[in-house]
């Protein structure tokens, strides 16, 4: 006999057996250590990769009392006990809105951006008026608000939350 007319010899090993089928499946004997790794993984050891979540959990909705307090803390730090300067208000509004951005950023809400907004403005007795317009989603979508106020002095920051489908 030649080689070519030689039948292969099947280990009881090597086959593998589809479940609910009759049919079995020869493999080369270099593959049982990679389908023992695949019998090992299930459906739950495997994150799922496209998960298209159109709301938040309960969990993970906006927080706004730990942001309304970042913004109360950072809002006392900044201007407390200062009168308004005309040539600080700049490096006060850039100051507040990257502190705030930064502290609001690490307590990590899962699939939101948010945008922080400082008006810094003279206390004189006028009054002012303000504002804003976006699509938002009010299911999903937050904002929250401080103002702080001296003698020479208004601030409000908003930060606006923004969830990610």
């Amino acid at each position: 006999m030649s080689d070519n007319n030689k039948e292969e010899t099947v280990e009881p090993d090597d086959a593998v057996s589809a479940t609910g089928s009759q049919t079995t499946t020869t493999l080369p004997s270099a593959f049982p250590p990679i389908i023992d790794e695949i019998k090992q993984l299930s459906h739950d050891s495997i994150a799922p990769q496209n998960s298209y979540q159109i709301k938040p959990n309960f969990q993970d909705i906006f927080k706004e009392v730990p942001v309304k307090e970042i913004i109360r803390n950072v809002q006392t730090n900044i201007l407390g006990g200062k009168n308004y300067d005309a040539d600080n208000v700049k490096n006060w509004t850039i100051k507040m809105a990257n502190e705030i951005n930064e502290k609001v950023r690490d307590i990590e809400m899962k699939r939101y951006r948010h945008i922080v907004q400082v008006v810094i403005g003279e206390r004189k007795g006028q009054g002012v008026k303000s504002g804003v317009r976006c699509i938002w989603d009010p299911e999903t979508d937050f904002c929250c608000s401080e103002i702080f106020m001296n003698d020479t002095i208004f601030c409000v920051v908003t930060v606006f939350a923004i969830f990610l489908y």
